[in-house]
């Protein structure tokens, strides 16, 4: 490679950076190189192998091309619609919210759980949201909410329990635990004691077998269950729903929307992936969005 084709890179490579203010690290990251490497190359100061460095960038260039390329495309981001599964969600937390109560909500996966409760969270003062994941044990669940709280972390669990309740107690917060369903019989036992002696309340939101850990394999877990409020179990978008998420994503599609709730049965999720590889494939093949581009961009998702 010649000196000038080595410095327009730079200057491509630069020119992003300070475009998108992405960080050497965020570069280095993405090209799967050293921060280093990058930082020294940028300078023209890298004496390995600059051909392979070169490679690398011009290969991560033209990956960003292709996604900006993508976004300035006629698919508009919908941003938050309050579809009837938002409501519901809403509702539940609300509820809990005023008057200090549990309540649970569960739904299979990809309805649009984690995107209300995180729209709730951001709407509301006052609420703490926490993903659970696997492996989350009750210290992880109260490190969790110490870190939230502005507590040290520091103790037993009998601290961390104590510490949590005398910060929350008389608050009138809001705990909402997402994926819930990765927790563990004590974390959810003293989520419950936790609501008892501080007075907040707590919103447990998962799938479909959240209400079996919250029972108990014989029902032998009816302390915790019997504190329950309130629930909800999640069904499908409405067609409604769809028309509305379909019609603010692709303006002026008019009644292409039926045809996406066909193809996605109601799921959040899967209708927000085929929305977008549809209008790429109509893209790619300079036509507009029909049956057929449906179809074949559904053929492309995995279920």
């Amino acid at each position: 490679m010649t000196e000038s084709n080595g410095t327009e890179l730079h200057r491509n490579l630069r020119d992003l950076m300070d475009r998108n203010a992405v960080s050497i690290t965020a570069v280095a990251r993405g090209i799967g190189l050293s921060t280093a490497t990058i930082s020294q190359w940028l300078n023209h100061k890298y004496r390995g192998d600059v051909k392979k460095v070169e490679d690398a960038v011009r290969k991560f260039l033209t990956l960003q091309k292709e996604r900006q390329a993508r976004q300035e495309t006629a698919l508009c981001e919908p941003g938050f619609i309050k579809t009837s599964v938002a409501s519901k969600v809403f509702e539940v937390a609300s509820i809990c919210h005023v008057d200090n109560d549990i309540g649970v909500i569960c739904g299979d996966s990809g309805l649009g759980k984690t995107t209300a409760v995180k729209r709730f969270a951001t709407e509301h003062a006052g609420v703490i949201l926490l993903e659970a994941d696997l492996g989350y044990t009750a210290r992880v669940l109260f490190l969790e909410l110490h870190k939230v709280l502005g507590l040290d972390g520091v103790g037993s669990l009998h601290t961390l329990f104590d510490e949590a309740v005398s910060k929350l107690r008389g608050s009138g917060r809001l705990i909402i635990v997402d994926e819930a369903e990765h927790l563990p019989y004590r974390a959810l036992e003293m989520l419950r004691r936790l609501y008892d002696r501080a007075g907040v309340g707590v919103v447990l939101v998962g799938m479909q077998r959240l209400l079996g850990n919250l029972r108990g394999l014989k029902g032998d877990f009816a302390q915790l269950y019997s504190r329950v409020g309130v629930k909800a179990v999640l069904v499908s978008l409405r067609p409604s729903d769809v028309e509305e998420i379909v019609h603010a994503s692709l303006p002026g599609s008019n009644g292409i929307w039926k045809q996406f709730h066909e193809a996605t049965e109601g799921n959040a999720r899967v209708l927000n992936k085929l929305i977008k590889r549809s209008a790429h494939i109509a893209e790619i093949n300079g036509t507009e969005i029909t049956a057929d581009v449906i179809k074949a961009a559904k053929q492309t998702l995995i279920g």
